[in-house]
């Protein structure tokens, strides 16, 4: 037998669509921040929206109290237990007024982006088209890719306080994708502004994704709303949930969609032959979580955690402001979407770490019509947010 084997020109370690994709943006600029050092200081990573908050602490107390329990350990239902399916189906009528049955319009996920990421694989032929916003999260276009569909964009603008110009959405189409508060920009929407999408869908016979895992993080009198409280929605649309913002549980990657029951099976259908549902105990965990909320409003636990984003989005708006920086604070999200001084994002991005050991997102990884911003995510102390205006006090990157 060889010991060395070596590979043959014709045999790929890849296949061509994983080939084409690009790396995933957030892994190079972790890398590019382990790496700058001057003195005694490191870079302050303010790049990637991991929630730094941890989750409440009955949370942490019902997952502690699951792992022991009889069956836990044992593989779980695709589509979720029941206990959390109908959690969520509680939680959707306490926050949104929206009722779902949690039998066939509920479907747990391992986080959100994994939903988000295998819908396309769900609903969409190789060559069909998907309609992405641009600037948008990247899943959405990766997704596509490597379901072998096209991605046809359509843009938001700062001028049009990030809404899509209904008019400008591309024509044809068998998926779109959706997200408020938004992710990179901070923008937020009514019911008003998003029901024109319902109506898109319904008139182009097209499936509308609508990403909601910002809901729950938004300031002042702004109250997400979710697309399903449009009439006729559940017709047409689907609706992902995160517990990683709302609850500080990103790592425990747990999610659910909610929404039109024949997409939802498809999903769960494909979710059936790639993973076995989320862990029992982290259900458990995520059922007691959506347990805190006893209406609309946010639980104490969630509102604190939400209080502690706003304030240092608020901080770190103004203190750029203070600094000759055009910003202003977001209603939602963790993120503040900043235009370069220069025009260009990337460069910019590029100087904040060489000169200052501050990293932070090009626009561009959310599209070409993020090219000319950055974003800013709030998901580090407070005391990392005053470090960073302390270093760029000292030279302003222009």
């Amino acid at each position: 037998m060889p010991t060395n084997v070596v590979s043959s020109p014709s045999r790929r370690a890849s296949s061509r669509v994983v080939a084409e994709v690009p790396p995933y943006p957030f892994a190079e600029l972790e890398r590019k921040a382990a790496q700058w050092r001057r003195g005694e200081q490191r870079a302050v990573n303010l790049s990637i929206g991991d929630p730094d908050l941890p989750p409440p602490a009955s949370v942490l107390e019902a997952a502690r109290a699951a792992v022991g329990a009889p069956g836990a350990h044992r593989y779980p239902s695709s589509r979720g237990d029941a206990e959390l399916r109908a959690a969520i189906a509680r939680w959707m009528r306490l926050r949104f007024g929206v009722t779902v049955d949690a039998d066939k319009e509920v479907a747990v996920l391992l986080g959100s982006k994994e939903g988000i990421g295998a819908l396309p694989h769900a609903l969409v032929d190789p060559g069909e088209i998907v309609l992405v916003p641009d600037p948008g999260y990247p899943p959405y276009t990766r997704g596509t890719h490597l379901a072998y569909a096209k991605v046809h964009t359509f843009p938001l603008s700062e001028e049009h306080q990030w809404l899509p110009s209904w008019d400008a959405i591309p024509s044809g189409g068998r998926l779109m994708f959706l997200n408020y508060p938004n992710n990179p920009t901070g923008g937020t929407a009514t019911l008003e502004d998003v029901r024109p999408a319902v109506d898109l869908a319904r008139d182009r016979e097209l499936w509308l994704a609508y990403d909601n895992a910002y809901s729950e993080v938004t300031y002042g009198d702004h109250r997400a709303p979710s697309i399903l409280q449009a009439p006729g929605a559940i017709e047409h649309a689907v609706e992902f949930h995160s517990f990683s913002k709302t609850f500080g549980m990103a790592g425990w990657r747990i999610g659910f969609a909610v929404g039109n029951a024949e997409v939802l099976a498809s999903l769960v259908k494909l979710k059936s032959q790639v993973d076995s549902g989320a862990s029992r105990p982290i259900q458990i965990a995520a059922a007691a979580a959506l347990g805190l909320y006893t209406g609309a409003q946010r639980p104490p636990p969630v509102e604190a955690t939400v209080q502690e984003y706003g304030r240092r989005l608020r901080r770190l708006a103004q203190g750029l402001h203070d600094l000759g920086y055009e910003v202003r604070a977001p209603e939602g999200s963790l993120y503040l979407w900043q235009r370069a001084p220069s025009g260009d994002g990337a460069a910019f991005a590029d100087r904040l770490l060489s000169e200052h050991g501050i990293l932070v997102t090009p626009g561009s990884a959310f599209g070409s019509a993020g090219a000319a911003y950055v974003r800013w995510a709030v998901t580090a102390p407070y005391e990392s947010i005053e470090q960073v205006l302390s270093r760029l006090a000292e030279a302003p990157v222009r």
